[in-house]
């Protein structure tokens, strides 16, 4: 099968290096460049496939995306945003070769992945984990070829795709991808929900979406408030982790992406973002907690801002909802602190980062074809491991459990008022709506008919020393 190399660096290093590769060396890089951009754009591939050419059309597609990811010549004259940028290139293309290593027959022994979720869910976390454990391996590897190819005025993906591929081959180590694998498998905790996770990071926080930002605090972020985006094409480039920047604003966001700025997010249940279909990430709440911490140590050069996480609708509640029992969310995965006027308050509802606390909405499966009802929850602040309320596990069982018992209204409207006046100035809850949450958070899990009562007790356990450390930190 006939395969693409760019005309332009025919008779170069780059040429020969590429001739020293196999021919499924040379395979995977096709793969991985052409699949960018070309194989996940599903009504292309659809195409493709009625036609019965796709295979007949590696050259002519690598060519086009050759075009397309090339970075211009006025962008490329701003040296220091192209290294800031070409190290987020790298090191995804890196990602995306080591997640093709690990997926080949007979290669490791991977954790299954979740029935009708994203089936490239275990590779993924496999080599996040490997890659945040060994940055000695590949972080000044891949800044000597940042250097490199500034130096050569290189503005084509597909010479940074080649040179991420051969420092994989180096650094690839099957045996310490198993042990990953291995650790993963002893962790999870797999339920029968589909569940998917949206975490946005921006170095400009809360402001990342304001129109009317003074340019010295666009400076002040290496990435420019992700304004640049579009023109390193990093859209194509972070897709195995569903990169994109959000605006938060809808018509804006699909015509133009990155031009006005915004939150750059990994979408874990988006998979063709902004398009139609959506892809549950998995149904393990380990493996989602995992996804959010190793995806934040991935992306380090960007501070974590919020995360949203999104809830398969498969039981009815049954119990109204009191406003103690939304307060007991906020106190689990919000952001209790002091603002920059040293107002104690819960600083994501009281400084007005999101528009609706829970939103229902439809989502068309890519697998079945059929829309899902899924509730999103929109409130939380997302964090490091070492932060304060940063067991997402422990949240994620706590918000399937709560909408598997309560009755949920459309986006809970009639409570956010006062939500909102507990938000501006907290106090403790008592200790009896903490514990009535608790008790039905639990009876909610159980209604998922996969873990055990020991598990449940436990985690009942854990919830409740969790809100009561919590409440600690709110001024009497």
């Amino acid at each position: 099968m006939a395969l693409f190399f760019p005309k332009e660096y025919n008779a170069t290093r780059y040429q020969t290096l590429y001739r020293s590769l196999s021919p499924v060396s040379r395979q995977m890089i096709q793969r991985e460049f052409i699949g960018v951009s070309y194989l996940r754009r599903f009504y292309l591939l659809k195409e493709q496939q009625a036609a019965a050419k796709f295979k007949n059309e590696q050259i002519n597609a690598g060519d086009f995306i050759h075009r397309k990811l090339t970075i211009n010549r006025l962008t490329w004259l701003h040296k220091d945003n192209v290294r800031t940028h070409l190290k987020i290139i790298f090191r995804h293309y890196l990602f995306g070769c080591l997640v093709q290593f690990v997926k080949r027959k007979n290669e490791i022994r991977l954790p299954e992945a979740s029935p009708a979720c994203y089936w490239e869910t275990p590779a993924n976390l496999v080599v996040l984990r490997w890659l945040n454990r060994n940055p000695e391996l590949w972080q000044s590897e891949l800044d000597k070829f940042t250097e490199q190819v500034i130096s050569e005025s290189i503005r084509h993906h597909f010479i940074y795709l080649l040179l991420s591929f051969t420092l994989a081959q180096k650094i690839y180590n099957r045996s310490a991808m198993q042990v990953e694998a291995d650790l993963i498998k002893d962790s999870t905790r797999p339920g029968k929900i589909p569940l998917g996770i949206e975490m946005e990071f921006s170095n400009l926080g809360r402001k990342a979406v304001n129109k009317d930002n003074p340019k010295s605090l666009i400076l002040s972020d290496p990435f420019l408030n992700m304004e640049l985006y579009s023109n390193f094409q990093l859209e194509d480039v972070t897709w195995r982790l569903g990169g994109y920047v959000d605006t938060h604003e809808h018509g804006r966001r699909l015509l133009t992406l990155s031009r006005y700025g915004g939150f750059f997010e990994y979408s874990m249940v988006r998979v063709d973002y902004p398009r139609t279909y959506t892809l549950p990430l998995t149904t393990d709440p380990a493996i989602a907690d995992q996804m959010i911490f190793e995806s934040i140590k991935f992306i380090k050069e960007i501070r974590p801002h919020s995360l949203h996480i999104n809830i398969e609708q498969q039981f009815q509640g049954t119990i109204e909802p009191e406003l103690n029992d939304f307060l007991c969310l906020l106190l689990l995965g919000g952001d209790l602190g002091y603002d920059d006027k040293g107002q104690f308050k819960e600083k994501r509802f009281a400084e007005r980062e999101f528009h609706r606390f829970i939103k229902r909405r439809l989502h068309l499966n890519l697998l079945s074809g059929t829309k899902k009802e899924v509730i999103e929850y929109a409130f939380l602040r997302l964090k490091k491991r070492t932060e304060q309320n940063c067991d997402y596990q422990m949240i994620i069982m706590a918000l399937k459990g709560f909408q598997n018992i309560y009755k949920i209204a459309r986006n809970c409207n009639h409570q956010i008022p006062k939500m909102l006046a507990w938000a501006e100035n907290p106090f403790p809850l008592p200790d009896t709506a903490r514990l009535a949450f608790v008790k039905n958070v639990a009876a909610g899990l159980a209604r998922e008919t996969v873990y055990d009562r020991k598990l449940i007790d436990a985690f009942s356990r854990h919830l409740t020393e969790t809100l009561f450390q919590i409440q600690k930190i709110i001024p009497q």
